[in-house]
């Protein structure tokens, strides 16, 4: 079995070579086509999220969705991924995390206006949409639809819930080793999903307003403080990240292997350019879909500031050095520089923030996989078989993880941004003219843009805008 994982990993580094071309060149495209609207819109992009209004009460707003979105983006990689980054790649991974993280801000802007663009309604009046709808209505390629949304049920009802449990798990059996911790885990982890699965996406993206938000304010908190502590180290800091990146030590893989591992983490931890978000970000209850792409887009700057933060931690650390830190673990690690700084209670606080991010990421895994069961079929008795599918995976989960599943889980979301990237630059006309209508209402002094879809040239597909 060890053997066909090691060549399944090995395979998924080989094959993601070709979406992380693709997306990279998305990313510029993107950001040249819109002339840098990642930077030229940012206060528009925090007036449209952080906007509320008295009439939406009761709708899923962008605000909402934002929440949620955060929550799925702002997870355990976040933790981990930064210092993983820096201790396989070195610091100089920081530099080009930065760059391609940016990129995928005009990314995320394209592909949440076309997911919006193309978005339906279910049964009970709510909106779903995502690649699988894109390539459905946009595209007509309704088989290969269901063939995006079945691999999207699989690795997120299967793989990435099962990762998140067992992340959740051994963080808390490790922290709190006592006996029968881990059924005891296994039974709150599975109550806490049921009740999400209850209370469907609407519950979640209510909750998520108040949840991701705190989570997100107490890591930047223990982050900034631990900097504080050690901020003599912030110019050295600095200095390896950009010494680093055109310089980095031979035995990371030079200059390409710094590369890659940026990437890698810039691309993993905002998901611009997968297609993963847009399931989220469809749901929103808009009056124009460029709104939401600005929402999005703003997004990928808060995710890139929070893996800053933890990037920020280590480097600043007065026992980090580039060549001794190599191949050591990440999490332990990260866990003895904030007990240095902070004191012995670090790791177990290090131990709640592993807990908080991992569930609102469960809690958004279950809403993007039910989203895509939704595309293939909305009868009941197959939402009931996915709600207990979902509870038997978390159960079993919190007691042993699968390095196969694993392996599987990544080669399936490189092949969804593969397939993500082929619809996303087939439909980039629509985005454009989506977002000339958007700036031309707000150059004539339209507050709140509102679409209408004779603005398209082709509104093949285009069902919930009049």
């Amino acid at each position: 079995m060890s053997d066909l994982v090691d060549l399944l990993w090995e395979f998924d580094d080989y094959l993601w070579f070709i979406p992380f071309v693709l997306i990279i060149l998305l990313g510029l495209y993107s950001t040249l086509r819109f002339k840098g609207i990642q930077f030229t819109q940012l206060r528009e992009m925090c007036k449209i999220t952080f906007s509320r209004d008295k009439k939406d009460k009761g709708k899923v707003t962008p605000f909402h969705v934002f929440w949620v979105s955060m929550g799925n983006r702002v997870g355990i990689g976040n933790i981990a991924g930064p210092v993983t980054a820096i201790l396989t790649g070195g610091p100089g991974a920081i530099f080009w995390m930065w760059i391609f993280a940016t990129l995928g801000g005009a990314t995320s802007f394209v592909e949440s206006t076309i997911g919006q663009l193309y978005k339906s309604k279910d049964s009970e009046g709510n909106y779903k949409g995502g690649p699988a709808y894109n390539m459905s209505k946009g595209l007509q390629l309704k088989k290969m639809g269901a063939f995006v949304a079945f691999m999207m049920v699989m690795m997120y009802i299967v793989g990435y819930i099962s990762s998140e449990t067992a992340a959740i798990s051994e963080a808390f059996c490790e922290a709190f080793p006592f006996e029968n911790n881990m059924l005891v885990i296994a039974i709150a982890l599975t109550l806490i999903t049921l009740v999400v699965a209850i209370g469907g996406f609407r519950k979640v993206a209510f909750a998520s307003q108040w949840i991701v938000p705190m989570m997100v304010l107490g890591w930047f908190l223990i982050c900034g403080i631990t900097i504080i502590i050690n901020a003599g180290n912030i110019g050295n800091a600095f200095y390896m990240i950009f010494t680093y990146a055109f310089s980095p030590p031979a035995f990371v893989g030079g200059l390409a292997g710094a590369l890659i591992v940026g990437m890698r983490r810039g691309i993993w931890s905002n998901e611009a350019g997968i297609g993963t978000i847009t399931n989220v970000s469809s749901l929103a209850e808009v009056d124009h879909p460029a709104s939401q792409g600005l929402s999005q887009s703003l997004g990928v700057l808060i995710d890139t500031l929070v893996c800053t933060l933890t990037a920020f931690v280590v480097l600043t650390y007065g026992g980090f050095t580039a060549t001794e830190a190599i191949g050591v673990d990440s999490m332990p690690y990260l866990q003895n520089i904030f007990a240095e700084a902070l004191g012995g209670f670090a790791p177990i606080l290090v131990t709640v923030f592993i807990f908080l991010f991992a569930i609102t990421c469960l809690m958004g895994d279950f809403v993007i996989g039910e989203n895509n069961m939704k595309f293939i079929t909305e009868a009941k008795i197959a939402k009931y078989c996915v709600v207990v599918l979902v509870l038997a995976v978390v159960f079993l989960s919190s007691f042993f993880a699968s390095d196969l599943v694993f392996a599987v889980l990544d080669i399936l979301l490189a092949i969804c941004g593969i397939i993500n990237c082929f619809v996303i630059f087939k439909l980039f006309g629509r985005a454009v003219e989506v977002y000339k209508d958007y700036r031309a209402q707000k150059d004539a002094g339209v507050e709140n843009p509102r679409f209408h879809k004779d603005a398209l040239s082709d509104d093949t597909g285009v069902t919930e805008w009049d």
